[in-house]
């Protein structure tokens, strides 16, 4: 006597499959706390507040300087088993005013060395961040009748103390930055390296302040 065993399981389903991995995929894209990001590569836009009493006293009939804007680039490398994220940013900051026909501003590219450490960096992000300078060019130009005259700083020991936050979008992350930046930038100086004097006096550069930075970034 034979006996004929049927079974009960359903066929695979292959499109069900395919979809349930790729949740599973997505689900730990964002929510697994071990799953971090090699390399960053990150772009901002940033607003900073500053108050240079001895550089807009050092000029009349020219507009106040009392905020710069900046574009900047950052590349950070995660290594596991390191403390801290570190890396370099890339700053370009500006300023342009006008006042009755004369024209100033400022160009000021700024490279540094970056140190984060996230203490919650799962599918958001928060934690401090700071950079320290390694080079600056630092130029202050005025033009009034179609003269243009250029000034310079040259001072390098200046950095920025903040904290980031934002969100992980699979490989995309958005967030925000707020900070202060010390940023003594040493004497004024003609663009051939001479202190420039006003009233007999050497001009200070210093353009410290509080900023805010809303940056946008890929990971991998």
């Amino acid at each position: 006597m034979s006996s004929t065993t049927q079974s009960s399981e359903l066929p695979l389903n292959p499109c069900r499959s395919f979809a349930l991995c790729l949740l599973a995929c997505v689900s730990a894209l964002f929510s697994s706390p071990h799953a971090h990001a090699l390399v960053e590569l990150k772009g901002g836009y940033s607003s900073h507040t500053v108050a240079p009493s001895s550089l807009d006293g050092a000029f009349t009939g020219v507009a106040k300087i009392n905020q710069l804007q900046s574009l900047s680039a950052d590349i950070m490398a995660n290594v596991p088993l390191m403390p801290v994220g570190l890396g370099l940013r890339h700053e370009m900051l500006s300023f342009k005013g006008d006042v009755g026909g004369t024209s100033s501003k400022i160009d000021w590219k700024r490279t540094s060395v970056v140190a984060n450490k996230r203490f919650i960096d799962t599918g958001m992000y928060l934690g401090p961040i700071a950079t320290f300078a390694m080079s600056n060019d630092f130029k202050y130009s005025i033009t009034n009748n179609n003269v243009t005259t250029t000034y310079k700083a040259e001072a390098q020991l200046n950095g920025t103390l903040g904290i980031e936050a934002g969100i992980k979008l699979l490989l995309i992350t958005i967030g925000v930055e707020a900070g202060y930046m010390h940023a003594p930038l040493g004497n004024l100086k003609t663009d051939a390296g001479v202190e420039y004097l006003s009233n007999g006096q050497k001009v200070d550069v210093t353009m410290s302040g509080p900023y805010y930075r809303g940056t946008l970034g890929f990971n991998f």
